[in-house]
C-alpha cells in the first residue's frame, strides 16, 4: 500500500510521466498504468571502444518521488541485441510490476560483481590486482548471499573462515574494501537501496580483533649471493628465440625501477636517446592508469642494459617477425611464470619480481641521489609512496653488491 506518493518513469527521451497524489492504491494497480503510458522505458547508449568497436548499454530506470527505486542495465556488442533485451525486460515489468522491487532488493553479491566488472571494463580495463580479487570474491560462498540480506555477523564469519584457511589479514581486508566499492557503485549507478552499515560495523570489529590489517611494508633486499645464483641460472638457460632473456630483464627491472607490466610495454619508438629519457605509458595510478604517460630518466647503470637489449640478435629477429616495437616483445604473464618457476628451482624464498623495483629504488638512495632524482627514475608521485621501497638500513651490502656485466650477458653467444 502506498499513501500520497508520486510516481515517475524515466523514458528514453528524458521525459517523466507522473501520476500524482495516489492515495492508498495497491502498487500492482499503479505500475501497469504507469508502464503503459511510456512506449519506451529504456535508454540505449553506444560507446566507441579503443579498438574501434561499439558497445551498446541498455538501461531501464524507474523513479518514485524523484528517486530511483529500480534500475538495471546490460551491455551488448550489438545494438539490436540491446534493444531486444530492453523490450523483453519492459514486457516483464508490465506483466509483473512487483519484479521491479524484487530485482533490486534480491540481487546476489556474485551477480553484482559480474555486472560491476562488465560495466567498468566497457569503459576502461580494470587493474590486474583489482580484477583478480573481484573474480576471487565471485568464487567464494559469500557471493551466493543476497546483497540486501548480508549483515555484520555474516561478513565477520566470512572473514574468520578466510583467516582460518590461511589467508593473510591484508588480503581479507581487501574483501571488505571491494565489497564496499561494489555496494557504493550499486547504490549510485543502479539505484539499489543497499545499506553500508553492515560493512562498516564488520570492518570496525575485524580491525579491533586483528582479523584484518593493512599490508606491511616489504623490506626484502637481494643478497649478493642470491643475485649471483639468479644470474648464473638465467645465463645457463641459453638464449632461445621463443624464451625471454631473463638475465637482461632482471637487470633492466633493477636499474629502471619499473613494474613488470611496464617493462613489457616499453616501446623503442618512445626512447629518446639524445635526451636520455624514455616514455613509460599507462603507469599505475590510483586515479587510473590509462593515459598516465611519464618520461623516465635513463641512469648510467641502465644504459648498458638498454644497449645490450636493443642490439641482441634474437630480440631483433623476434621484433621483426612479430612486427613488435617493444623492447621486450613478451607477455608480462610469461615473465611472471618464468620468475616464479626459477625462484622455486633455486630455492630462493619470498622474492617477488616486484622486489626488484624496491631493490632499484634502494640502490639509488644508497648512491646518494636526492628524492626528486629518485622520482625521475621511479616515477613515484610523492615521497610517501616512494618511502615503502627505500630501505637504507642495508647500506653496507651495497659496498659489495653485484652489478650488470655486459660480458656475462653475451657469454651465451659463444656457447
Amino acid at each position: 500500500m502506498f499513501d500520497g506518493l508520486n510516481y515517475a518513469v524515466f523514458s528514453r527521451k528524458n521525459l517523466y510521466f507522473t501520476v500524482s497524489s495516489v492515495t492508498r492504491v495497491q502498487h500492482e494497480a499503479v505500475f501497469p498504468s504507469m508502464l503503459h503510458r511510456s512506449t519506451e522505458l529504456a535508454t540505449i547508449v553506444s560507446r566507441k571502444q579503443k579498438d574501434g568497436t561499439l558497445r551498446h548499454t541498455a538501461t531501464i530506470r524507474l523513479k518514485r518521488n524523484g528517486e530511483v527505486f529500480h534500475c538495471e542495465s546490460r551491455t551488448f556488442h550489438k545494438k539490436a541485441t540491446a534493444k531486444a533485451w530492453a523490450l523483453e525486460r519492459e514486457q516483464a515489468l508490465r506483466e509483473n510490476p512487483k519484479e521491479a522491487v524484487r530485482t533490486s532488493s534480491a540481487l546476489p553479491i556474485g551477480k553484482m560483481i559480474d555486472r560491476y566488472i562488465e560495466e567498468k571494463q566497457a569503459v576502461e580495463p580494470l587493474g590486474r590486482s583489482k580484477l583478480q580479487h573481484l573474480l576471487l570474491l565471485r568464487r567464494l560462498p559469500i557471493a551466493e548471499c543476497m546483497a540486501s540480506e548480508v549483515d555484520a555477523p555474516r561478513l565477520i564469519s566470512h572473514i574468520r573462515s578466510r583467516r582460518v584457511s590461511g589467508t593473510g589479514p591484508s588480503t581479507v581486508l581487501n574483501d571488505l574494501i571491494w565489497l564496499r566499492v561494489i555496494y557504493r557503485y550499486a547504490r549510485a549507478a543502479w539505484g539499489i537501496p543497499l545499506s553500508m552499515e553492515a560493512i562498516g560495523d564488520a570492518t570496525e570489529l575485524c580491525r579491533a580483533e586483528r582479523l584484518v590489517a593493512r599490508s606491511r611494508k616489504r623490506k626484502r633486499r637481494l643478497k649478493r649471493e642470491e643475485i649471483e645464483r639468479i644470474c648464473e641460472r638465467f645465463l645457463s638457460l641459453g638464449h632461445r628465440k621463443s624464451s625471454p632473456p631473463m638475465y637482461l630483464i632482471f637487470w633492466f627491472a633493477i636499474y629502471s625501477c619499473r613494474r613488470q607490466s611496464e617493462i613489457m610495454s616499453m616501446r623503442l619508438s618512445d626512447y629518446d636517446q639524445d635526451r636520455g629519457i624514455w616514455l613509460v605509458r599507462n603507469i599505475k595510478n590510483p586515479g587510473g592508469s590509462q593515459g598516465n604517460h611519464q618520461w623516465m630518466h635513463i641512469t648510467d647503470a641502465l644504459l648498458p642494459v638498454i644497449n645490450a637489449t636493443i642490439e641482441d640478435a634474437d630480440l631483433v629477429a623476434r621484433r621483426k617477425t612479430m612486427q613488435d616495437d617493444r623492447l621486450f616483445p613478451f607477455d608480462p604473464k610469461t615473465i611472471g611464470s618464468y620468475w616464479t618457476r626459477h625462484m622455486q628451482i633455486l630455492g630462493i624464498e619470498d622474492l617477488h619480481f616486484h622486489d626488484l623495483r624496491h631493490e632499484g629504488c634502494s640502490r639509488l638512495a644508497e648512491d646518494g641521489l636526492s628524492i626528486p632524482d629518485i622520482q625521475r627514475v621511479s616515477l613515484h608521485e610523492s615521497w610517501s609512496s616512494l618511502q615503502i621501497y627505500v630501505n637504507r638500513d642495508a647500506r653496507s651490502q651495497s659496498l659489495t653488491r653485484a652489478e650488470f656485466a655486459l660480458a656475462d650477458a653475451r657469454r651465451h653467444e659463444s656457447v
